[in-house]
């Protein structure tokens, strides 16, 4: 909240969501809060389900300005993080701008993947299938580019991947300025490094994916949509079912897709499942 104070573009407002914090939170925010004006405390009500997804929808429901920037109680963002994106956004007449993380308290070269516009452009097709990437507080979005859509609450995981997939299915027209302006804190025992079982992280991917092709199935071209649901038929492959009883809705998507392919399908997943093999028929289906 200090870097925030420490803008050197002074038209913002902060809006603090609270996920249920139980320590003295409360104390601190109402602090900064009569301090300075422009800071704005709400508590997620527990009609609302944990997590950061609809902490973030309540922000975007409660969001003034004519831009959003998504940050996390952890990060710090440098002195010009929101004049650098603002500047950005209207200097193109684009419609979000995405800028760089760095980390403050580890090497920086995990990051360094995510950062490919130099080489591939921002496309739906390249986003949804990750061969673009960013994240979460890199980006400043037009609050009319975003003002429909929403994180699905229902995700434990790569619920941004979920969000920005919807987002550049509305819009492509975004900005990169390669500049570092956020300085992210690295964390050992994060949920991603939590999610340790290698079935456990590739079932919440499936999930994320599975709900994202679902969300975009009519705005995404032909060719993305068989890209995405191959990712997903890889995600089956590796975990021998279908989770959370998605077995029908996906023979179904796979014959939409597909055509009478999809038997491919059929026959990869039961021979999986039962005989750990399949192999041939998954090969069939890759776009």
């Amino acid at each position: 909240m200090d870097s925030i104070l420490a803008q050197t573009y002074q038209n913002w407002e902060c809006l603090v969501i609270d996920d249920g914090s139980e320590d003295d939170t409360d104390e601190v925010l109402n602090k900064y809060c009569k301090k300075e004006g422009r800071f704005y405390y709400f508590k997620r009500p527990s009609s609302k389900p944990k997590g950061a997804n609809a902490c973030r929808n309540m922000g975007l429901e409660q969001a003034k300005g004519a831009y959003v920037i998504f940050f996390d109680s952890d990060d710090l963002m440098t002195p010009d993080h929101v004049a650098v994106k603002v500047e950005g956004v209207q200097k193109a007449n684009a419609d979000y701008a995405i800028t760089r993380t760095a980390y403050f308290n580890a090497p920086n070269k995990s990051l360094d993947h995510y950062y490919t516009f130099g080489k591939v452009k921002l496309t739906p097709h390249n986003y949804i299938l990750q061969k673009i990437n960013w994240l979460t507080l890199d980006i400043c979005v037009k609050q009319s580019v975003i003002s429909t859509i929403r994180f699905n609450e229902t995700l434990q995981s790569g619920q941004e991947y979920n969000f920005f997939s919807k987002l550049i299915v509305r819009s492509s027209n975004g900005v990169f300025i390669d500049k570092v302006v956020s300085l992210r804190r690295y964390h050992t025992n994060s949920i991603q490094e939590n999610l340790k079982r290698k079935s456990l992280r590739t079932r919440d991917l499936f999930l994320t994916q599975w709900a994202t092709l679902n969300e975009v199935f009519d705005a995404i071209q032909p060719e993305t949509r068989k890209g995405l649901l191959y990712i997903c038929i890889e995600k089956v492959f590796m975990l021998k079912k279908v989770p959370e009883n998605n077995l029908l809705p996906m023979i179904i998507k796979v014959f939409q897709v597909y055509g009478f392919m999809g038997f491919n399908f059929i026959a990869m997943y039961f021979l999986r499942k039962y005989f750990n093999r399949g192999y041939g028929f998954r090969s069939r289906l890759k776009p």
